[in-house]
């Protein structure tokens, strides 16, 4: 990822920066006297100090990869800052740019600052896979480090130089496997005989929102028939009917006093809230009747 990263940024300054490749070296070394001496060439460094994770952007959520009744969620990413000071060593004017040193350093400031947000088309491909912006904060004296102890560790006189953080996504690989329950017999049996004196299947559903996720606290109910389920805080709920005879369900929604009529596909195991909620009606514990559908009139046979 950091390898990717720093190529990125070679190709953001090189093509909107216009800092010309033939003639200028960008470096991602630990700008040490040492390593100064030894330069032969015009180079613009960034120099990565620290490497920290953003506590505030933690997210310890999981994102659902698989629908029921087998569920795969993943770990959110963590977010990671990583810190550069960049710098510009310069043992000779360039003929091509007729600037100095700082000179060069602004016009990298402004193209940094311009991209903030990186685009789109600059992103690594894990990235893009993540589906998480990568984000940066330039010249922010609330993440600069202290110039005196940063230059002092190197061994090498101060110079001006631009502070930039970076913050990018790391997938830790986190993954949790939930089989969710589709059917289940529950009996009651006589402890004298062993015999069942009462059995009821109850199959599983899940009630979703349009955003995707679970809706919890509803009461379903099966059209014309008694029984009421309330859905869990995944959206989970049960019905009597298996799912492949089930194709209308009653739905209201805690702290509502509508019903809603939802279709299902025979078979499926999902549930999903329209986008616009139907109005609200009068309060009432019946809910609404299905009009049954017209058939047409079998004709009589002699």
């Amino acid at each position: 990822m950091i390898g990717e990263i720093h190529e990125a940024l070679r190709t953001m300054l090189q093509h909107e920066g216009k800092i010309p490749a033939g003639d200028i070296d960008i470096t991602f070394a630990v700008p040490t006297r040492e390593w100064a001496s030894g330069i032969s060439r015009p180079t613009l460094n960034f120099y990565l100090y620290d490497i920290l994770e953003n506590l505030k952007l933690r997210d310890m959520g999981f994102e659902r990869l698989s629908a029921f009744p087998s569920e795969t969620q993943r770990l959110h990413p963590r977010r990671i800052d990583l810190k550069y000071v960049i710098t510009a060593h310069f043992k000779s004017q360039t003929a091509e740019l007729e600037e100095q040193e700082w000179q060069v350093l602004w016009r990298v400031l402004a193209t940094l600052m311009r991209n903030t947000d990186w685009p789109d088309q600059l992103l690594p491909q894990e990235v893009r896979s993540l589906d998480v912006p990568l984000s940066a904060q330039v010249a922010n004296p609330e993440t600069a480090p202290r110039p005196s102890e940063l230059w002092s560790v190197l061994g090498t006189p101060p110079r001006p130089s631009i502070n930039y953080v970076l913050t990018v996504p790391l997938d830790l690989n986190i993954e949790y496997l939930r089989t969710l329950v589709v059917g289940v017999n529950v009996g009651i049996r006589n402890t004298d005989s062993g015999e069942v004196v009462y059995s009821v299947e109850r199959y599983g559903w899940v009630l979703r929102g349009p955003d995707g996720e679970g809706v919890a606290g509803a009461e379903v109910r099966l059209p014309d028939a008694p029984g009421l389920s309330f859905s869990d805080a995944d959206g989970i709920f049960t019905t009597r009917l298996p799912h492949n005879e089930v194709s209308q369900l009653l739905v209201r929604l805690f702290g509502e006093s509508n019903w809603q009529i939802l279709g299902s596909v025979p078979g499926s195991v999902e549930i999903t809230l329209p986008d616009e909620p139907l109005p609200n009606e009068p309060e009432s514990d019946n809910p609404p009747a299905i009009k049954p559908q017209a058939t047409k009139p079998q004709k009589k046979t002699k």
